[in-house]
This record gives C-alpha cells, structure tokens and sequence, in this order.
C-alpha cells in the first residue's frame, strides 16, 4: 500500500485493488481513483480534480469500494473513517477528543493536522505507523517524540513490513 501526498492536504491511498483521494483540492492534477474520501468539507475541495471516480465519501455511513470495507462515524471535526487496505486497518481523519467505539485500534494512524492536534488519540489507537499530514505536521510530530521529522512524499508499507513499535511519518 502507498500513501502519497498529491498536493497540500490531498493524499492518495493506493492499494492492490483500489486507490482513494481524500480531500482533492482545486491545485492538484487531475488525478484517478476509484472512490474521495472528504473529512470535513473544506472550501478549497475541488471533486472534478479525480477522474473515474464512483462514489464520493462525505459523512458516516457504511461503504464498500473496490473490496475495501469503509466505515465512516461523525466528530466535531469532521468525519473519521476506518478502512481496511491489503489487509492493513486504517483510522483516517482529524485527531479528535472522543472516544470512538469500534475505532478504538488500528495499524496505521493517518492523522490531518490541520486543527488541533490531539496526540492522546494517537496512541489511544496504538498505531504500528502513524502518518501525519497538514499544517500542523511537524509539531504533532514533536508531540509524538520525533524530534527530527523529515517530510517525505510518500509512504510505502505492507502488512508483513509493518514495524513492531510505533513509528511517525510525516507527509509534505
């Protein structure tokens, strides 16, 4: 699986089977997948931007794309989604307060760090990977015990290479 930053807080989840944009914004190039994932609804959302899209994801619900199971539950932040990918559990959305039940683990912790930025909800996850993309990227890093996080464009992981204890990606 591959996780990408296509442009500011766009990023790109490719799997074998599926590839999903969250957050498209008006900046980046056109770009396939076969499903958006929107958060919060932000302005500078631009849907036109992915091309072969089926479905656009804007809210809780239960979803099924391409084989990948798609939960979605409401915050005061947005939407936070729990999705399944080659086989690896992901938490995608804003690092909110609550706690969310059937959202209470997962193996990668894909976090916008656009809002505040709440590192008790990370590790509450128990994440092998956290990845942090957004404004606040680097200083939610910090928070996590990374120093020196070096911004990197994509992540590549699969099941068997996840890492034993938790490491910090930062998307940029």
């Amino acid at each position: 699986m591959d996780i990408s930053i296509v442009d500011g807080n766009s990023i790109r989840l490719k799997g074998k089977q599926s590839t999903f944009i969250v957050d498209p914004s008006k900046k980046m190039p056109k770009t396939p997948a076969d499903a958006v994932i929107l958060l919060d609804g932000e302005e500078n959302i631009d849907v036109s931007r992915v091309t072969d899209s089926r479905i656009i994801l804007n809210g809780p619900g239960e979803y099924e794309v391409s084989g990948v199971k798609i939960s979605g539950m409401k915050t005061p932040k947005g939407t936070l989604y729990k999705l399944s990918i080659d086989g690896i559990s992901i938490i995608l959305g804003f690092a909110t307060e609550l706690k969310t039940e059937g959202f209470n683990a997962c193996q990668v912790a894909l976090v916008n760090t656009g809002s505040d930025f709440n590192e008790s909800f990370v590790t509450a996850l128990e994440p092998k990977m956290t990845i942090l993309y957004g404004e606040q990227k680097l200083q939610a890093a910090k928070a996590l015990g990374k120093e020196s996080a070096i911004p990197v464009s994509k992540v590549t992981t699969s099941k068997e290479k996840l890492p034993v204890e938790m490491e910090v990606a930062v998307l940029g």
